[in-house]
């Protein structure tokens, strides 16, 4: 279900709500010139005339796209991207100013939106990221309604009116759903975040994060060469590369991990209206018994993006495993599946090696180091979405952000007095309480049923995940879309979770209920252990 991002209803975001966007049929921004390729990850080699050369190794690659940075003392040398090469960041000068009220770590979508909106609050916000022009890697699709939501419906490099997902050759066969579904257009978004900030005057120093300290009402971050920055409040905002906020409990996460290329073919078979959000068929491995055995115990399924009748983008994923099927295993259902199709490549012009933790436990909370993001364990724990989620959640966690700065201010006795810095017991309440704003006990509880359902995909074979997802799209709009994007309450899941039930047939029921079993007795456990823990904290 690739990183697309559930969306919280943003409040106080950036706009009202912005009309349906009329069904456009699919077409490309000749204007946009994305790259998924992750330059750590991907050879420049030659390629293959039939499919693209890609070499992973393992383990070693398993950090794909779940780490911002590479770790290194020195900035990165990744490619600027050609819409932003004309602008000039405000850059850090530790002659002119060493502290700032917020630094962030991270200058993804999440970190932008977040230095914006409390820059705009009139507070210094210092960003560090190592290479804050260069292009943001990951293939980034997303439910239009959402970013819509969120005033960013200028952001869509393709729309498609509608997606289907295809269970079977037989029994379930195709359903479609009339939702429409957008890739971004990252260097547009980018544009637009990095502009916000830029206006409200963020400060950026181009290096990678080493570690953070806190005392004396202070945090400082120590930069890779050596640079320390101090700030009242800092906000890890790295993703899954996790550099500052600090976990208490073994993290045992399942992981999303897929291979995709986007590639000019002689023809396709897809239809250009419709994005096809999920193939589970595999009558292209019967020649690959080897391969079929595999895929019969550890499914994965085809993700399309038509873009023409000749440009398209294919990418194999694995819903959720654990451990992480290889980049390899990837490839090569990928190469079988192309094959079958009958696609001749006549280029290969992106390639994209993806890896997203799914689940887990939650960071250590509260903590000084705030997170937001993959760092703070706000992944979508049973489908792996997060952009608009994190965007959603940008507005509230920098209100939370701006309040807790705003108390010294609050507090000054003389009218017109600069900022009072923050005692080390204010500062230690401060991230309390914007902590609480991150996690409130409704979404620990509605991420405890995702992490549930996670774990029930996991135990899935393939037969079983096809009848999963079959009674899934057979519920109401209001159940599916309202799981996918995070909008249901956990008195809503429940409901959600008997509407699976009783739409299931009676093999998928009694396979919930034996597979089912154990995660839920797990699941009341943690929540009771939570309710009593809040009690206490009372």
């Amino acid at each position: 279900m690739r990183a697309c991002g559930d969306v919280m209803s943003p409040s106080g975001g950036w706009s009202a709500k912005a009309k349906l966007r009329p069904s456009v049929r699919a077409q490309p921004n000749p204007d946009c010139h994305p790259r998924l390729r992750n330059q750590r990850e991907h050879s420049q080699g030659a390629r293959d005339s039939s499919f693209p050369s890609l070499a992973p190794t393992g383990a070693a690659n398993l950090r794909c796209h779940a780490t911002t940075a590479p770790p290194s003392s020195a900035p990165a040398t990744s490619h600027v991207l050609a819409e932003l090469s004309s602008v000039e960041l405000k850059q850090f000068d530790p002659s002119k100013q060493k502290k700032f009220d917020l630094v962030v770590a991270g200058g993804g979508p999440s970190g932008l939106a977040v230095a914006d909106r409390v820059s705009e609050a009139g507070f210094t916000v210092c960003i560090i990221d190592p290479s804050p022009l260069a292009n943001w890697p990951n293939n980034y699709g997303v439910w239009v309604d959402e970013f819509e939501m969120m005033g960013l419906d200028d952001c869509f490099e393709v729309v498609w009116p509608r997606v289907t997902v295809m269970f079977d050759e037989d029994t379930h066969g195709e359903v479609s759903l009339d939702r429409p579904y957008g890739r971004v257009d990252r260097p547009k978004l980018k544009k637009k975040l990095l502009g916000r900030c830029l206006d409200q005057g963020v400060t950026f120093f181009e290096q990678r994060v080493s570690s953070v300290t806190h005392g004396d009402g202070m945090s400082r971050i120590m930069c890779g060469d050596g640079t320390e920055i101090a700030g009242t409040l800092v906000l890890d905002a790295t993703g899954h590369a996790r550099k500052l906020v600090e976990y208490d409990k073994k993290f045992d996460p399942g992981y999303q991990g897929a291979y995709g290329v986007l590639v000019e073919v002689e023809s396709h078979p897809f239809d250009l209206d419709a994005m096809l959000f999920m193939d589970w068929r595999d009558g292209h491995m019967q020649a690959h018994p080897e391969l079929k055995q595999k895929n019969d115990e550890l499914p994965t399924f085809l993700y399309v993006m038509p873009f023409s009748k000749t440009k398209i983008f294919l990418e194999e994923t694995s819903l959720v495993a654990r451990p992480a099927i290889s980049f390899d295993d990837l490839k090569e259902r990928l190469k079988v599946r192309m094959e079958w199709l009958g696609l001749k490549v006549l280029n290969v012009e992106e390639e994209e090696c993806c890896l997203i933790p799914m689940g887990g436990e939650l960071p250590t909370n509260p903590q000084r180091t705030l997170g937001i993001g993959g760092t703070a364990g706000m992944v979508h724990p049973a489908t792996g979405y997060m952009v608009s989620r994190m965007l959603g959640v940008a507005p509230a966690l920098a209100d939370a952000i701006t309040d807790q700065l705003s108390f010294p201010r609050d507090q000054a006795k003389d009218i017109g007095s600069k900022h009072v810095p923050l005692t080390e017991e204010e500062a230690n309440m401060a991230a309390v309480r914007v902590w609480q704003a991150i996690w409130p006990v409704e979404r620990i509880w509605q991420r405890e049923f995702f992490w549930f359902g996670m774990e029930v995909v996991l135990k899935l074979n393939l037969q079983e995940t096809r009848e999963f997802f079959a009674a899934f799209f057979a519920l109401s709009d209001y159940h599916w879309q309202g799981f996918l994007s995070s909008r249901h309450s956990f008195t809503e899941l429940l409901g959600f979770g008997w509407a699976l039930f009783l739409k299931a047939n009676n093999e998928t029921r009694a396979n919930l209920l034996v597979k089912g079993a154990p995660g839920l007795a797990i699941m009341i456990s943690r929540l009771a252990l939570l309710t009593i823990s809040g009690r206490n904290r009372k």
